[in-house]
């Protein structure tokens, strides 16, 4: 079952600060950095709508500076607003452990209802996420559930259903993170004729699904259930290949 224990609720003592900045993180292979103009677009995005301001050029060079000569990595950009002037940027990158990437075992969730989602900003204050990985407990994803009964996201990734075959992810509607590998989930299910919508989710639609997967810019794809429906556990199985082609050998 993806969803372990009772529904956790949860009441933030204070929202995500914004005035700390944005970051994005994005998976180095074989000395490149993958999906960087999505990511450098997403937090372009954001730049201009938190502050006001543009995402300095030269960024793009700069992460693929950072990215060569590593053979797998995590690569962090942060940009800290500084008034009207651009951004202060910091870009780190540690190696990564190959078994992150496109893990083969199952992931546990519990539901976590919430006042609302965290919105469609990657932020660095992440005391609210914190917060709620604490109230989950160690071992399991929180999966956020609006008060509405609507699914929203897990603290660390976007989330998708397969029923019959059929692929669905709640909908942009400001509530949740515009996930790259998310898009590409999307684009990636199209591309091999794997029918999906983006629409309203509810628990009962998590409780009917065949499979539950989770997408994210480190994992890739994670899996928090298969079982039954052959046709949607050969869609998943056809998307992370595709992911994984992705990324290369």
């Amino acid at each position: 079952m993806p969803v372990s224990g009772s529904q956790l609720g949860f009441d933030a003592a204070s929202a995500p600060d914004p005035a700390r900045g944005v970051f994005e993180t994005l998976l180095v292979r074989d000395g490149r950095p993958l999906q960087a103009s999505r990511h450098l677009a997403r937090l372009g995005a954001s730049i201009r709508a938190l502050y006001g301001v543009a995402l300095p050029p030269g960024l793009g060079v700069a992460l693929a500076d950072a990215a060569a000569g590593h053979a797998l990595a995590r690569l962090r950009v942060e940009a800290v607003p500084q008034g009207a002037a651009p951004p202060l940027l910091g870009v780190e990158i540690a190696p990564l452990d190959p078994a992150v990437v496109l893990p083969p075992a199952e992931v546990t969730l519990v539901a976590v209802r919430v006042k609302a989602g965290a919105g469609r900003h990657k932020l660095i204050d992440r005391s609210w996420f914190d917060q709620i990985e604490a109230l989950a407990g160690g071992g399991v994803r929180p999966l956020l559930v609006a008060r509405s009964g609507e699914l929203l996201e897990t603290t660390r990734a976007n989330v998708f259903l397969l029923r019959g075959g059929v692929l669905a992810t709640p909908p942009l509607d400001g509530s949740i993170l515009p996930g790259v590998v998310r898009a590409a989930v999307l684009e990636h299910a199209r591309r091999l004729g794997i029918a999906a919508h983006e629409l309203p989710l509810t628990l009962e639609h998590l409780r009917e699904a065949d499979v539950v997967l989770l997408s994210g810019s480190l994992a890739l794809l994670e899996r928090a259930r298969v079982r039954g429906d052959r046709r949607s556990a050969e869609a998943a199985e056809r998307l992370a290949g595709a992911l994984a082609d992705d990324v290369g050998p």
